[in-house]
């Protein structure tokens, strides 16, 4: 990917000019990846190349022989990469849980460089990614390419299966008022703009991966959400689907390398939700009775409209 100056065409004179203050990026095979600040001091190009020989690199001093695939936008302007490292976890004993990690990176102005840990549960196939945020490395395009990131990332993963296991059992012990919560709780999210159909969608998880929808988990709950995404979109790329299991990863991560509080989500959720009902007269509700739902689950939470 190479810097190329950008001319503007002034149609009075019908003559081009060059513009200062930015400069485009090109693809070897000549398609356009967008257009960026033209300081060297505050854009710097990341070739995917050089992010995945690195990550390659850190892979291989672990004994590590990878396996994964790799996504890039018609445009070449983002960049997503799953590895596979062949190394488990276990939410429980049924449960087995391939380890990785998730790389994302971009050049459209906006994008940065991330490193996420990535997962696929065994029994179902549901991707998982940036459930823990102690493990996520990034950087801005203001920095030159930090190969140590890259290292950061895979020794980070390779060597935090306890601590992930821990964070599992956690969210199984977190549970939600009901399913009717859980399905607000993903709806806030914002994992159904991916979806097709995303109330139906979301109920057909949630069935699948609830045991008790009095009662259900948070970790019940995030299997949902991913099996949604892993399983009910349809010609959604990759690199945007990144952006969705990052969403649904709210409900293990606060953040602050912290599991949320089931009561705090859903109040959250259902605050937001019946503000939107009451504030936007013209909102459809979710589902028939969802203003009687949210009026109890007001009440339980002891909110107000």
């Amino acid at each position: 990917m190479d810097r190329h100056d950008v001319y503007a065409h002034n149609e009075g004179s019908d003559e081009w000019e060059q513009i200062p203050y930015r400069d485009s990026l090109w693809t070897d095979d000549g398609r356009a990846t967008g257009v960026v600040s033209s300081s060297q001091d505050f854009y710097n190009v990341i070739q995917y190349g050089d992010i995945l020989e690195t990550v390659g690199d850190a892979v291989e001093r672990h004994g590590i022989e990878p396996s994964g695939k790799l996504s890039i936008s018609p445009t070449a302007h983002k960049m997503s990469a799953k590895l596979d490292f062949d190394q488990e976890v276990y939410a429980n004993q049924d449960d087995p849980i391939d380890l990785g990690l998730q790389i994302q990176s971009g050049h459209s102005g906006f994008h940065g460089l991330k490193y996420d840990i990535g997962a696929e549960r065994q029994v179902c196939s549901n991707g998982m990614t940036a459930f823990i945020s102690e493990l996520g490395f990034d950087q801005t395009h203001g920095e030159p390419f930090q190969p140590g990131l890259a290292y950061n990332a895979v020794d980070a993963v390779v060597e935090s299966p306890a601590e992930i296991e821990q964070r599992l059992a956690q969210a199984q012990n977190r549970e939600l008022m009901n399913q009717d919560e859980a399905l607000l709780v993903l709806m806030e999210s914002g994992v159904g703009r991916y979806l097709e159909d995303p109330v139906p969608d979301l109920l057909n998880a949630l069935y699948d991966e609830v045991d008790d929808p009095e009662a259900p988990t948070l970790w019940e709950t995030y299997n949902a959400a991913t099996r949604a995404l892993t399983h009910y979109t349809q010609d959604v790329p990759d690199y945007e689907l990144a952006n969705g299991f990052e969403q649904a990863a709210q409900l293990l991560e606060t953040g602050s390398n912290e599991i949320p509080e089931p009561e705090q989500l859903g109040r959250r959720a259902v605050d937001s939700r019946s503000r939107q009902l009451i504030e936007q007269g013209d909102t459809e509700p979710y589902w028939p009775d969802e203003e009687q739902t949210l009026r109890e689950l007001m009440e339980a939470h002891e909110l107000q409209a």
